[in-house]
This record gives C-alpha cells, structure tokens and sequence, in this order.
C-alpha cells in the first residue's frame, strides 16, 4: 500500500483496465459500435437534451453534446464530512455545494460540475486532531486529496473542458486546492487550471445579505454553525437542518435568527444562492481571463503598534470538546451532552450529526460500510453516475437488514481506466478516472477515519468490476494493520453474484434465457435498482415519451409494475449481501 503520492507528470498515468477496452476505434458509451448504433461516437442523441449541469446526472451522449456546444468549463466543488454543532448535518458542505455548484454553472452558461468532492483534510486522522476528534467526521491526508483533485482534473482535461475550477465550502480544502490548480496550470498551458478562493467568503455573504435587510445576528452561539449556511443547506434540504424537528422543540434559531418560517428561509436562501453565484461567477470569468488563480490578497493588519501578539497563550482545550465548537461555549460542543433532537432515521452518515453518529456508535452501531461506484458511460439512457445511484439504494437497505451498521458516502471516484493516454471507459465523454494508487490511498484515508471513531467492523462494496481489486487489497492490508483492534471486509459477492443467488426478474417470469441483448452497457435488473433512487437517473420519462422505455426485451414503462420489480432486486441484493457480511464478521 502507498502511503504517499507524488504528483508529478509520471503519475498522471492510470493502471490499465484491459477488459474495459474497445474493439471497434468508433466505439463510445461503454460497448461495442459493431454491436449498437448506440455505443458510435458519432450517433445523434436519441433523447432531448438534458436539462441538468452535473456530469453525473448525464449520460455520456449528453456531455459530448455539452462540450460540442460550447460548455468546456468543468466545476470540482470540494465538501467535507464533519461536525457541525446539534443541528446541522456531517455533509454541511456538501449540501450548500448542491445547491451553489448548480447556480454558479447556470450563471456561467458554458459550465458543468463534476460530482461534489465529499472526502477532504479534516484534521490529522492517528492521533486525532482537528475535526477528526469529533464522531462522524472522515478525513484525508493532504497528498490523497490531492492526488484525487489532480486525477478528476485529468480526466475532465482529456474530454475537452478547456477550463478546470475548483472551489471548496471548507477552509481546510483551500491550500491543497491552490497547490493543485497552480501544478496543473503550469503542465497545461492550453488548459485553464484555476482555484477560485474568493468563493470561500461567508463574511461576505453575510453582509450582503444584512443589507439586504437580513437579521443581524444579536447573538453568538458558539457553534459550528450559522445563519447563512443553515438556509444555504435548507434549500437542498431541510432535513439536512433537522427543520421539522427543531421547530417542533422549538429550537429553530441560530445566533439570534429565527428560521422557523418556511417560506421566508426559502426566499432568504434563494438571495444567498443567487448572491453567491453572481459572486463566484465573476471571479471564475477573472481567473480564466488571466489564465490561472488570482493571488492571495495580502491579509490585513491587526493595528496596535507593532507588539504582536505580545504574551498571549491560548488557552488549553477543555478535553470534552467536540462539534465543531468549544465546549466552553456551549455544552452543545461537549461530548456528554445528550441529543436535544430525536434519533435520526436515517443510516447514511452524511445524514447524521456528530451526535447522532456518537449515540448510533454507543448503541452498538459498530459496522461501517464504504461503498464504491463510479462515473463511467452506460449507454443512451443511463447517467454517467449509474453505480451511485445503484449504491444509494442498497447501501441503505444493506445497513438496515445488518441492524447495526452505517453508510458512509458513497465514493463517487474510481478507476475507470487509464486517463491519458484514454484507455477503457475513459475513451467516452463525461468518464472520470481515478488512478488505482489514488483510489486505495482514499480508501484507506476513509476506512482508518472510522476505525478511528470506533467503527470495530468495516465493510467494502463495489458496485462496478473495476472498483474490486483496490478494494480487496486496501482491506487486506488494513486488516493485517489492525491486528484485531478493528476488522477490514472486502464483500466481492455484492458485484459477482455467488452461486445460488436470486435472479429475481427471472423467478418472476420478466427475463428468459431468450432475451434479446441490446449491446448496450445496461441491463434490465441495474436499470430498475437504479430507478429506486431516481427514475430521472434512467431517463424514464423521457423514454416513456419516445416509445424508447425498453431494454434487452424488458418494458418498464409501467411505473408502479417497475418499481415493484425494483424494490425486489434491491431486496434480494441487499438480504445477500448483509447475510454475507454477517458471516463474515463471525469469522465463518
């Protein structure tokens, strides 16, 4: 296992996935032209053009009509999973990223946004240090998150986005995004690498906002936590606030602001996502004009005549610290205080507060469960994102047949093939790739944070074939790592089903051994698991409309029969798999 990655040109060369490659040189979308017209680069859209900005929500036929009409600027927004104080979920940033990476493309006009970049620094991971001394949070080292944000700008390079942007919602992804950009930039000269700082400026929401007649925040909670980036997460969703459950106890107020009223939060967090886009927007239009990331603005001066910080010490920190905030200010911030708010039913730690986690772990939660999918071609009807809409679906039922497990965010990066030159799915528009080096260093990262919070078992799945080797090597090795203290499984019968497993669409009469196959990277039972999640993922409607809803023989154009058929391939997954796991963790 490498524990540490160097960034220079050489390792900007992926493993390559051999059976992911094409046989016909016209061959796009993840099969094979000789096979289908659908799988030729050349072959028209046989859907309406795709209404959405993020790559993942498109399939690889509607990034190459984005690039071809102009849209080559690409958005890496960078999140984070941490403690956010009793109300605010882990995935903060990933939710107001949501909502600010969509308004900041539209803006723009000619931008995509690659999937939000949920895994980031958080704190030193063994010992603990930072944010990583609160439950919940998932941390990366500095060379993994860099090594990841050098191989998704890769990727998008080599699909034509003439113009790579990063932009965080957190401090600690500032530096190593500045770092990435700036090397990036300097190995790509026709290639515009930027890091957009200026996005990070939460004063400067607030004081728009306050003239904008705003509540001025009259109070100081002491929390990880504020006005404005409570209604910048409201607007994604309100459960991400816990609204219903904090108007219920009536707690809906932070800092002095109450944000009890529904329909004043949404007009508040409308001006905040619009103000911040306009922002933002500006100054991408600015760095791409300059060729690269503005400076960074000289820091002002503290004043008081030259005597420094003069004999300050900061004090030492009350060891029951933990959310985001000192315990001293509020007992919000200490790790013996019970939850103000009910448990949560949820099992996605993204979901969860700090506390939640806390009392899930205390509960004997004690099973973590880390899901790999991918952003690849699948056909004409597919999204690139097909995998982690698969995973959203059945890590959550997965954790809730085990009864004490959680899910942390699926990693929406994986190897795809090598990234330059193009190998296997990185052949087709809208692929990103992660190198085989970076995928197990992030792995690693994310399963040692858990461990660390006391997650005694934790679990690898991969819903794509190129995920599994990565997956089975960081466990093996982190396993012998522990020696006990926790256990790392790798569950490859999740992806290759063991002999003996159901075939639920053909014990219900749907399928035959006399099927036709479309050719297409698509199947009956993955299209339907996918439609759990979102029935846009497939593009239903839009099939429905063109007489189009069918594959390999199999017609879901009746909802409610399909989704019925669904919910069974996901049940039957998801029973297999926790039944596996279990015999697992017991050793048989």
């Amino acid at each position: 296992m490498k524990t540490t990655l160097a960034l220079g040109a050489a390792l900007l060369i992926a493993a390559p996935l051999a059976a992911q490659q094409q046989r016909d040189p016209n061959s796009m979308g993840g099969g094979d032209c000789a096979a289908n017209v659908y799988n030729c680069a050349d072959t028209p859209n046989p859907l309406p053009t795709a209404h959405t900005v993020w790559i993942e929500e498109m399939t690889w036929m509607d990034v190459r009509d984005a690039l071809d009409a102009g849209k080559t600027t690409a958005l890496i927004p960078t999140g984070g999973v941490e403690p956010n104080g009793p109300w605010l979920a882990t995935g903060k940033h990933n939710y107001v990223l949501r909502a600010n990476c969509e308004a900041i493309a539209r803006e723009l006009g000619n931008a995509l946004c690659a999937p939000v970049v949920k895994f980031v620094p958080e704190g030193d991971i063994d010992p603990p240090s930072g944010h990583m001394t609160s439950p919940g949070t998932i941390s990366l080292r500095q060379e993994s998150f860099e090594a990841m944000l050098t191989d998704i700008a890769h990727s998008l390079r080599m699909h034509g986005f003439r113009n790579v942007i990063f932009f965080g919602d957190s401090g600690g992804n500032q530096g190593g995004q500045r770092a990435v950009a700036d090397r990036l930039n300097a190995m790509w000269p026709e290639t515009v690498v930027a890091h957009v700082q200026e996005y990070y400026d939460y004063a400067g929401v607030q004081s728009y906002m306050e003239s904008r007649g705003f509540p001025e925040q009259t109070e100081q909670d002491g929390l990880h936590d504020d006005p404005i980036i409570t209604l910048n997460m409201f607007i994604t969703d309100p459960f991400s606030v816990r609204y219903d459950e904090r108007v219920a106890a009536g707690k809906a107020k932070i800092n002095g602001v109450a944000v009890a009223d529904r329909v004043r939060n949404t007009e508040w967090a409308r001006e905040i996502v619009d103000f911040r886009a306009w922002h933002t927007a500006g100054y991408v239009r600015d760095a791409i004009a300059q060729g690269g990331t503005t400076p960074v603005p000289p820091r002002a001066g503290r004043g008081g005549g030259g005597g420094g910080r003069g004999g300050f010490q900061r004090p030492e920190p009350d060891p029951r610290t933990m959310g985001g905030g000192d315990c001293r200010a509020n007992e919000y911030n200490c790790s013996d205080t019970p939850n103000p708010l009910p448990a949560v039913n949820t099992v996605w730690i993204e979901e969860m507060t700090w506390m939640d986690v806390r009392d899930a772990l205390a509960d004997g939660k004690t099973t973590a469960i880390i899901a790999t999918g991918g952003v690849e071609p699948n056909g004409p009807w597919l999204v690139t994102g097909k995998h982690n809409y698969v995973l959203r679906a059945n890590c959550d039922r997965i954790a809730r047949a085990l009864g004490n497990a959680l899910c942390a965010p699926v990693l929406e990066y994986v190897p795809e093939g090598q990234i330059e030159p193009q190998t296997g799915h990185m052949t087709s528009p809208g692929t990103i790739s992660l190198r085989q080096e970076t995928f197990e260093s992030v792995l690693t990262d994310v399963a040692e944070s858990l461990a660390q919070h006391g997650f005694r078992n934790i679990v690898f799945i991969g819903d794509s074939g190129g995920n599994q080797g990565g997956m089975e090597s960081v466990a093996d090795a982190l396993d012998a790592k522990w020696g006990g203290a926790a256990r790392a499984h790798f569950i490859g019968e999740y992806y290759r089903r063991p002999p003996g497993a159901r075939n639920v669409l053909r014990e219900l009469g749907v399928t035959s051994e006399d099927d036709p196959r479309d050719g297409l990277h698509d199947d009956p039972t993955i299209t339907l698991n996918m439609m759990l999640d979102d029935v846009n993922a497939v593009r239903w409607h839009e099939r429905v409309a063109a007489g189009l809803a069918t594959i390999n023989g199999v017609d879901i154009s009746n909802l409610t029969k399909a989704l019925g058929w669904a919910e069974e391939i996901s049940a039957a997954r998801s029973e297999m798999t926790a039944g596996i796991i279990r015999d697992r963790i017991a050793g048989r």
